[in-house]
């Protein structure tokens, strides 16, 4: 077979079986290029093939050596440019795609050749003998015919134009989309790797939901889609539920859960920490009975959270403990106020004494008769000699009172802390 044919050939072949392992081999530069060489790949024992040209003295020693169509029409060839692979990719990848690509790119052009009149010795060297398919001569196709040679290249082109979703998506994840049900998506969020797009359009009664979002969530029976800041949940046996479109796309986007400790945050910190966050699972736990922003009514020391978006609690405590502090300043102020009201009214005759000796005081500074200045003269001292021997009365509660008001006025009233462990969603950018 031509090296044009084993090109389009070879990317359809490889991006098919590598769309069962979620593998798109249009995914990069590296993947298409791996998938075009190895396609190549067993003709670099032929120094007139692409491949060989382009390394010619491989090409050369290895005709001269060996021959054409054999030691790299081998599957034992295969096997070890496919060990070699994994081995470098193991040492510099994270996962083994290249090694997957390059598999059936090299098993295409031997299957491709196979299919030829001469056939390849497949198990060469033990094996000299050609491996043919089909065994009838007459249904194998010759090489350098440039009418066979051209149906093929249409076929392959007709099939690549076709099979670009297959590509893609991978096989499983095509099947999925074809049934159009809760069922299969929540498969395809289980076996992805990869953060998902999902285009959505159903109706549950007479509620219409239409739109695309991410899937951020899948249990056994329930998906959970994050569209615009809001969690559509759809169960997989939902009465009313009928379902119009429900597919998923892959994005170049991991997505994984991540683990937080919480340790004595205040309620603020919490809030803006979990903000935006889908809570997969967590348990949280406070020193004050508080409650999640919807559901106020329900107030608790410990919260088991499960598929939870942009969970925020809220509490009235601080609220409560402020009116309690309030409450008790008036209580103190109020006893305060009745023992100076007493203590004024004990010592009433003292103060009223007090008081007019400040007004014949005040006299002197007026214009008197010298009569009215002698009375006046008499008057303060007989005042003074009364207020000198008064005792007013004390009372030690006004103190006691004053130090308590001015310490609940400093006092600090206690935060809200909220501990505990969440496992969230992250999908990385």
């Amino acid at each position: 077979m031509t090296a044009p044919n084993h090109l389009a050939g070879g990317v359809i072949f490889t991006g098919l079986f590598c769309s069962f392992f979620s593998v798109n081999i249009f995914a990069s530069p590296l993947f298409i290029a791996t998938t075009l060489i190895g396609s190549l790949l067993p003709d670099i024992d032929h120094t007139k093939s692409w491949i060989g040209k382009s390394v010619f003295p491989l090409a050369k020693w290895l005709s001269k050596n060996y021959g054409h169509r054999t030691v790299t029409h081998s599957i034992f060839f295969l096997i070890g440019i496919y060990l070699i692979s994994i081995f470098v990719e193991k040492n510099f990848r994270e996962d083994y795609s290249v090694s997957t690509i390059l598999l059936f790119a090299i098993l295409s052009h031997l299957i491709f050749d196979m299919v030829t009149v001469a056939g390849i010795p497949l198990f060469y060297p033990f094996f000299k003998n050609p491996c043919v398919l089909p065994a009838n001569p007459d249904m194998r196709i010759r090489s350098g015919n440039i009418r066979q040679e051209g149906i093929i290249l249409f076929i392959f082109c007709f099939l690549s134009f076709f099979m670009q979703d297959l590509f893609v998506n991978g096989f499983w994840s095509t099947v999925n989309n074809n049934f159009n049900d809760v069922k299969h998506q929540i498969k395809e969020y289980k076996k992805s790797p990869y953060a998902l797009k999902i285009e959505y359009d159903y109706h549950i009664y007479q509620n219409h939901y239409k739109g695309t979002g991410e899937l951020i969530q899948a249990t056994e029976n329930e998906l959970f889609i994050l569209d615009d800041g809001k969690i559509l949940t759809l169960k997989k046996d939902e009465q009313g539920l009928k379902v119009s479109v429900l597919k998923t796309t892959k994005t170049k986007n991991k997505i994984f859960e991540n683990t937080i400790e919480i340790n004595n945050l205040r309620e603020s910190e919490i809030n803006k920490l979990l903000q935006n966050k889908f809570i997969a699972a967590g348990t949280i736990y406070t020193n004050f009975g508080t409650a999640l922003k919807d559901n106020p009514l329900e107030i608790k020391k410990k919260f088991q959270l499960e598929n939870k978006y942009n969970i925020n609690f809220v509490s009235h405590v601080q609220d409560t403990l402020s009116a309690d502090k309030e409450k008790k300043i008036q209580e103190i102020e109020l006893k305060l106020k009745n023992e100076e009201n007493q203590l004024i009214n004990d010592n009433k005759n003292y103060y009223l004494d007090l008081a007019l000796l400040q007004l014949e005081k005040n006299k002197l500074k007026e214009n008197l008769s010298n009569y009215e200045l002698n009375e006046t003269k008499k008057n303060i001292i007989e005042l003074e000699k009364k207020v000198e021997n008064y005792k007013p009365k004390t009372n030690l509660m006004i103190a006691e009172y004053k130090k308590q008001l001015d310490k609940i006025k400093k006092g600090q009233l206690d935060n809200i802390n909220y501990s505990g462990t969440v496992r969230f969603i992250v999908i990385s950018q």
